[in-house]
């Protein structure tokens, strides 16, 4: 249905509605294109559990066209708001009473049920969140996915939105309660907003393990003998997530061994102002014939690459969890990350993966030399690996995040 005055009634079993605030970008975008990553994966896997889970979800983001409503097939209903962005997220900003105001109105015009809960996603969002929870007399849960002070303090040169502190001070102060993926997110959430722990709910991010998990049979990845060491880059091309690190990394791992077959697949598309070029970075570090590119895949097609690589690599210099991490090593395949934000948790160190304390590509190329090496230690990683993916799934997420609704606003069920 495209009318935003046609009634879609939401049905299911339980009393809650949820509405979920993703402007800046869709949650049904692919992820590693544009501004598409983590954030997308974990609002679109979330709320199709929580309407799995028969909670009625209105979905509420930005896109080309008119203002107009659609239904997926599972029920979920999908709020498209035009604005006129021309691709600039930041630019949101300025829209975000108005984004709101027109938000309200689709929701009353599809259902005129009660909301139970705003739940607003990244900064923007949040803004227009305090809006729409106060005119529905709804709590407001935040999900902040990344913290504009911590990717300042762990890059510098990344270039964010003046308003951006400010407004996730005000965004921490205002809502009913935060959520953190990690609890190292949940302690930075204290330190920088002055927000009391219990202000916090932890809610860990899921995967789905009926797409990402181990090959059948024997794995063919235990032995190198005949083809090159296989290693994969997945997310967005920009400094801030390091596909530079890697391709340089690869550079100096060449001329280590120059003797040893090693490529990178780097699956992404070039995401901001300050895209990365990777062709042109692997010719300036000589490794053209070994780097191959990819545009970001759905997520059938990266967990055959997850399952066909021997590592997948994570150079980022802040990450609030790193679900591409989380979904490598539910497909039995280590990661070599860098240790900052979600990732020194959710990689353990020597057990499935290595963490690496820096982004000197250098350190990065005699990680990959360790790990040609040790491949029988490797191997161990690998089975550790999926076993302890296999204790995340967006079911949990999704039952956490509904016993934080019900907290916060009670209803029978």
């Amino acid at each position: 249905m495209s009318s935003p005055t046609a009634t879609l009634p939401c049905g299911g079993t339980s009393a809650l509605r949820i509405v979920m605030v993703s402007l800046h970008t869709s949650p049904l975008a692919q992820a590693g294109a544009g501004d598409a990553g983590g954030l997308n994966v974990y609002v679109n896997s979330l709320s199709r559990a929580l309407r799995a889970a028969g909670v009625c979800i209105d979905l509420v983001t930005t896109g080309e066209g008119p203002d107009h409503v659609r239904e997926l097939a599972d029920g979920r209903r999908v709020h498209h708001l035009q604005a006129g962005t021309d691709g600039d997220k930041n630019s949101l900003v300025d829209e975000t009473e108005s984004l709101a105001q027109r938000a309200l109105r689709s929701l009353a015009a599809v259902d005129p049920g009660a909301v139970t809960t705003v739940h607003s996603h990244y900064w923007i969002s949040g803004l227009a969140g305090l809006t729409m929870a106060r005119r529905l007399r709804a709590p407001l849960v935040h999900t902040m996915h990344t913290i504009g002070a911590v990717k300042q303090e762990c890059d510098p040169q990344a270039a964010e939105d003046p308003r951006r502190d400010a407004a996730e001070s005000r965004i921490a102060r205002s809502a009913d309660m935060l959520t953190a993926n990690t609890l190292r997110e949940r302690d930075d959430l204290v330190r920088l907003f002055d927000v009391k722990p219990a202000g916090v709910a932890l809610v860990r991010p899921g995967v789905d393990l009926s797409v990402f998990h181990p090959p059948a049979g024997e794995d063919a990845r235990l032995h190198l003998e005949g083809r090159p060491l296989r290693l994969t880059f997945a997310g967005r091309l920009q400094p801030h997530k390091g596909p530079q690190v890697a391709v340089a990394a690869l550079g100096k791992l060449r001329r280590m061994m120059p003797d040893t077959p090693v490529e990178l697949t780097v699956a992404g598309r070039q995401s901001g102002q300050d895209a990365l070029d990777i062709a042109e970075l692997a010719a300036a570090h000589g490794v053209e014939d070994l780097v191959r590119t990819t545009d970001p895949l759905p997520h059938p097609q990266l967990a055959d690459l997850f399952r066909d690589s021997d590592a997948v690599l994570m150079p980022s210099y802040s990450e609030s969890f790193g679900l591409v991490a989380l979904e490598a090593m539910a497909c039995g395949t280590p990661v070599l990350a860098h240790d900052v934000g979600g990732l020194s948790e959710l990689v353990r160190h020597q057990r499935t993966g290595r963490l690496v304390q820096t982004l000197d590509p250098a350190a990065w190329a005699e990680e990959m030399r360790w790990l040609i090496l040790h491949r029988r230690a490797w191997a161990r990683y690998s089975g550790t690996a999926a076993v302890l993916a296999e204790e995340y799934s967006w079911a949990a997420t999704a039952t956490a995040s509904r016993r934080l609704y019900r907290t916060l606003s009670p209803v029978s069920v």
